[in-house]
């Protein structure tokens, strides 16, 4: 009895495994797919190709979406449309918590010169 207990324990145990395994393997992929798709529709709804970056953490997806200022002023929809898209067309990633950002990658280009600037000014002190 003890045998088949422990079977059944094993047999359990592997199951539940694949279960989360492919579960994990899915968002993955589908993370993979999205990276790739996005900056295509996005190019293909407003007419510019977007700076996409996407991290993934437990049960969160951040995604930051980098548009011109031009872009970002006349289209107001850019984080609706976005998740649309993602409702539509991969429903698991869509169970996970969606943080989506819309910058100006020209103004984070303009910091980076800034801080250099800064660095170069700074005194070299001599310990």
């Amino acid at each position: 009895m003890k045998k088949v207990f422990k079977a059944l324990l094993v047999v359990g145990g592997t199951a539940l495994a694949a279960h989360f395994g492919f579960k994990a393997y899915k968002r993955i992929s589908g993370i993979a797919k999205l990276s790739k798709s996005l900056p295509e529709f996005l190019n293909n709804v407003f007419g510019e190709v977007p700076r996409v970056a996407i991290n993934r953490s437990l049960n969160t997806i951040a995604i930051r979406i980098g548009y011109s200022q031009e872009i970002i002023d006349t289209h107001d929809d850019i984080e609706s449309t976005v998740r649309e898209y993602i409702d539509d067309f991969y429903p698991d990633l869509a169970k996970c918590a969606i943080d989506i950002d819309v910058y100006d990658p020209g103004m984070d280009e303009d910091m980076d010169e800034y801080e250099d600037e800064m660095e170069e000014d700074e005194p070299e002190t001599d310990d």
